[in-house]
């Protein structure tokens, strides 16, 4: 019997996800993969570390990926600016960038604007500014975008093992991926090929794949090697993005519409609407609480739902003096409702998410 499971990584089968023919949707003309969008960033440090000159300074959202920011403490000084999820535009009297300075944009759960950025860019064109479109790669802000640089995580959205795509809508010089192809990307494929077994019943010990999964992780995370895996180089173009997208769309939009019309004395969804043409990341909630939030965790992992933190502060020691943005860290959690799942899914997670009491 085929088991049901819901959220943690992507598995992979060929049959409900590739199309007969290169998909026509939209791409940058010019662009490069990389193994993860973390290297790609690095790799742009490289191209704009001038020889002889202090460390680039990046400013970052102080809500954000906190293992991205302990990576660019590496080789960046890292300061951060207010911009919370909740909050229609950036803090820009907290954004003090100069003249040379680089500014990651991020298009937080898919749900930000473009405008509130285009503005300040052009009051500051002395700045590098880098989009994030990891939250929605294909939206409309990152097609039309006028960034210096924009990068985007696409596993994080795509069933492939690994990929960060890196484009300059300014038509500026990119930078190249350093050493050889990652072996984590074929760990991970290798993972998402034995989940799919799992999913369908097969005879397959579960730690064996997750096991898999963290190792492949761990590689990956290793920028000394940033080459795109030649899976996902080839597999990329294949995938039927315009259906996942649509998909997505559909189960978020249902699963937003029940938790508005059976609200929760427990929690709360993140954002009610969203542009035009834009899809979210996933169904995003609020608790009440740090101790409801891990406590409806648990019982969801308990229920074969398996919901993420987007984002931990602090994640191995990092974070930022930003009171907001620890706190929303404490209470907020990612519901997955992506392209994997039919409004049956999403109807199911809900009917269990109702039924939770601390």
């Amino acid at each position: 019997m085929k088991r049901w499971e819901i959220g943690s990584d992507f598995d992979y089968s060929t049959a409900d996800l590739l199309m007969s023919a290169p998909s026509l949707f939209w791409l940058p003309k010019k662009y490069q993969l990389f193994s993860t969008a973390t290297a790609s960033i690095l790799a742009l440090k490289i191209l704009l570390q001038k020889k002889k000159t202090p460390t680039l300074k990046i400013h970052v959202p102080a809500f954000y990926c906190m293992s991205l920011v302990r990576k660019l403490k590496t080789a960046f000084e890292v300061c951060c600016y207010r911009d919370l999820p909740y909050e229609s535009h950036p803090d820009f009297a907290t954004l003090r960038a100069k003249p040379g300075d680089l500014v990651i944009a991020v298009n937080l759960f898919g749900i930000k604007s473009q405008k509130p950025w285009t503005k300040w860019q052009q009051e500051n064109q002395n700045v590098v500014l880098i989009e994030d479109h990891t939250h929605d790669p294909f939206s409309p802000w990152a097609k039309n975008s006028t960034a210096d640089y924009a990068v985007s995580s696409l596993h994080k959205t795509l069933p492939i093992p690994d990929g960060g795509i890196l484009w300059s809508p300014q038509n500026l010089a990119l930078p190249e991926p350093l050493g050889l192809e990652s072996s984590g990307a074929n760990l991970r494929l290798t993972s998402m090929v034995l989940k799919r077994a799992y999913l369908n019943g097969m005879t397959i010990n579960k730690e064996d794949y997750l096991r898999l999964s963290i190792d492949g992780q761990n590689q990956l995370d290793d920028e000394s090697n940033s080459v795109v895996s030649t899976f996902t180089r080839n597999i990329f173009p294949l995938l039927n993005i315009r259906n996942f997208r649509q998909k997505r769309a559909d189960n978020i939009r249902k699963f937003i519409h029940l938790s508005l019309n059976q609200p929760s004395l427990y929690w709360k969804p993140l954002f009610e609407t969203w542009a035009e043409d834009t899809v979210p990341f996933n169904s995003i909630i609020i608790c009440q609480s740090p101790e409801i939030r891990d406590s409806l965790r648990q019982y969801l992992i308990s229920s074969n739902i398996f919901p993420a933190i987007h984002w931990r502060q602090p994640y191995d020691g990092v974070s930022f003096d930003e009171p907001d943005a620890i706190a929303l860290s404490e209470e907020i959690l990612t519901i997955p409702t992506d392209q994997r799942y039919d409004l049956t899914d999403i109807f199911c997670v809900f009917k269990i998410l109702n039924q939770f009491t601390p």
